[in-house]
């Protein structure tokens, strides 16, 4: 399988989001030389280069901007301006949906051109509709902690924004996020509930789906969701790290173990290029494997009351004790 296709998406990202992100930095005294230092985007002279941009350096340019910008509001302002400039033709798209579950189910559909991170397929939970996501990136340590800070406020701030713009109440709105407090003041004061989760999390009630927005636009979205497809025809239809996520989810459901070499043929690749796309995006099998039973304990665990040994049986571990064993090192992964 081809990595090509995930470089193309990385550039169809830090296109819209570098032309949104700069002139913010600008006015708050962060010069685009502090922002894509060390990048292939600008050259020497801070001129446009072909566009190329990796895996590292938007999680990078992302994690810069976290960093020396140190504003809570500056990813929903550079939501703001995605909406407001036209940037994206995928953003455009969700805009002029008809309803917010249309325009949550084409965030879904496109978001291998929205942002750096993967939306694990919703779930319905109790009247209540849940999105996880999971960030990616091929940095380590801090800098990779600051760039999952930056996405989860990047991701809300993108469905917040689809929210207010459909005159969606958020007060019945539950997050869950690494960071709490690095959160805007203003979405404190919105959202009914927001709590610290080793996964990010949203969740929302169901009955506001059907929600209409005053904003759609038939002809408006009939042209964004054709430059969007374009975009989106030169992906692949669910990017490799997706695929593979969506494997591990599967097996861990079933209580299944896994190997490396599983995934690699389930993925149509050898073993040692399986390796190298999850360590491009600072992800190993092992860390993938503990995200995907992570998600499942969380779902069992909050869905309904149940006993240890209830919930060692409905994850495949024989006994309590393992499970309490396998949790905390899920819990230190994340």
């Amino acid at each position: 399988m081809r990595r090509e296709p995930i470089i193309k998406s990385r550039e169809l990202i830090a296109r819209p989001l570098l032309k949104a992100l700069l002139p913010i930095a600008e006015r708050r005294g962060v010069s685009p030389h502090q922002l894509l230092k060390g990048t292939h985007v600008f050259d020497a002279e801070l001129k446009p280069s072909a566009g190329r941009c990796s895996e590292q350096d938007l999680a990078y340019i992302i994690t810069a901007a976290e960093q020396l910008i140190g504003d809570a509001q500056l990813w929903p302002l550079v939501v703001q301006s995605l909406h407001q400039q036209r940037l994206c033709p995928a953003f455009d798209c969700i805009r002029y949906a008809n309803t917010f579950s249309a325009a949550l189910l084409y965030s879904l559909r496109y978001q291998t051109l929205l942002h750096p991170f993967i939306l694990v397929r919703p779930k319905r939970l109790q009247q209540r509709l849940h999105i996880d996501w999971l960030p990616v990136s091929g940095l380590s340590g801090k800098h990779n902690k600051t760039f999952r800070d930056a996405c989860d406020k990047l991701m809300l701030a993108l469905v917040i924004h689809i929210a207010r713009n459909c005159q969606v109440n958020l007060s019945d709105w539950r997050i869950g996020v690494h960071n709490p407090d690095s959160l805007p003041v203003s979405w404190q004061t919105w959202i009914g509930t927001i709590d610290s989760r080793p996964i990010p999390c949203l969740s929302l009630p169901m009955h506001h789906l059907p929600t209409n927005n005053p904003t759609a636009s038939a002809n408006n979205f009939q042209q964004a969701r054709s430059f969007a497809e374009l975009q989106h025809e030169t992906l692949n239809t669910q990017a490799p790290l997706t695929e593979a996520l969506s494997w591990m989810l599967k097996r861990a459901k079933q209580g299944d173990e896994s190997s490396l070499e599983e995934l690699s043929s389930a993925l149509n690749m050898s073993a040692s290029t399986c390796k190298r796309l999850l360590a491009s995006q600072g992800m190993n099998f092992k860390r993938l494997a503990d995200y995907a039973r992570l998600k499942y304990f969380l779902y069992h665990s909050e869905a309904k009351p149940h006993t240890q040994a209830e919930l060692a049986a409905k994850l495949g571990y024989s006994h309590a004790n393992n499970l309490r064993r396998a949790r905390r090192r899920w819990l230190a992964s994340f």
